[in-house]
């Protein structure tokens, strides 16, 4: 893709000069014989890079240069100055220019030189930036389904709880574990098990709040922090994904099964004041739709108390689906 340099000169002779060698050297290049003019190319075409004189009418080329890096840009400045701006210049590279040239411009391959430098230099920060962005997404991410992570809840509960105190709102925290899942593991096999974390992440992620967060907890359990969220909502939403994923069937390399889920929920500040005691509570609920039979949702001790009990006092048995024939699971 070719760079665009933008040149701002208000002396036709260097401006046609700066042109014609940047196009011979297949740059796509844009020009302003102003300060306000190149402004406006500025903002219209978002260059790569910009020539600007120092001294020019309407706007000079330092205000160009504080606009510029005042809009945290990654356009690149290189100044062209005369004789007597070279303190000016200076000051220019202070402010954030790659460089600075004096006009006449008598070593033409050093200016080119100089133009292949910094539009190398831009480019790789840019890449760089992009990775440093990849791993940071990377280090919150779980690598198997591609939800927040552990680490990343921890930081999460952190920021929200500071954040709920602040504004004086509550939130609500949704524990969700896979019953049975170690009998799907055992009877189908890790690559169906992992198949099964991964699409519910996907089929739980469908039916959240663009505010709602969805992480993997560890094992087969996740997470759902929901924020500025009433009981009747939260309660609603609970019965919303319980519907989901009752109904949903997985199916992969030949086989089909129904899997259901146990869900214990806190809210805060309601059930706990912290982190950890909010946690526990949610844990503690889950634990209760465990030992009521699974398939249930449970909320704290302290909220939820009106909280139709969505629970089956049976073991629901899913219907499995083998290739060479039909099986069972348990779910």
């Amino acid at each position: 893709m070719r760079e665009t340099i933008l040149i701002i000169e208000d002396e036709a002779d260097i401006l046609n000069l700066l042109r014609n060698l940047l196009e011979g050297e297949d740059y796509n290049v844009i020009t302003a014989t102003n300060g306000r003019e190149g402004l406006d190319r500025f903002h219209e075409h978002d260059p790569d890079l910009i020539l600007t004189d120092v001294r020019m009418p309407v706007l000079d080329g330092i205000e160009v240069l504080r606009e510029v890096k005042t809009k945290e840009s990654d356009t690149e400045v290189i100044i062209l100055t005369g004789h007597s701006d070279e303190t000016t210049a200076i000051d220019c590279l202070r402010l954030g220019a790659y460089d600075y040239f004096r006009k006449p411009l008598e070593d033409i391959d050093v200016l080119l030189a100089a133009v292949e430098r910094v539009l190398e230099k831009r480019n790789l920060e840019i890449k760089n930036r992009s990775l440093v962005r990849q791993l940071e997404e990377l280090s919150i991410r779980d690598p198997l389904t591609g939800l927040y992570n552990y680490r990343h809840l921890q930081t999460s509960l952190d920021e929200e709880i500071e954040r709920s105190r602040r504004y004086r709102h509550n939130f609500f925290i949704l524990m969700i574990d896979i019953d049975h899942f170690k009998e799907i593991n055992d009877t189908h096999g890790h690559l169906f098990g992992d198949f099964v974390l991964k699409q519910l992440g996907e089929i739980i992620s469908v039916e959240l709040r663009a505010s709602d967060r969805l992480f993997r907890y560890g094992g087969e359990e996740y997470l759902i922090l929901m924020n500025e969220i009433s009981e009747d909502e939260a309660v609603s939403a609970g019965n919303r994904l319980m519907d989901v994923v009752r109904g949903h069937t997985f199916q992969a390399g030949g086989v089909c099964a129904k899997v259901t889920v146990s869900m214990g929920g806190a809210f805060f500040p309601t059930d706990a004041l912290d982190k950890v005691n909010l946690i526990k509570k949610a844990d503690q609920a889950l634990y209760r739709s465990k030992r009521s039979g699974r398939n249930r949702f449970e909320c704290g001790l302290d909220s939820c108390d009106n909280v139709p009990r969505i629970g089956y006092d049976r073991k629901l048995r899913s219907d499995v689906k083998m290739a060479s024939g039909a099986g069972r699971s348990s779910g």
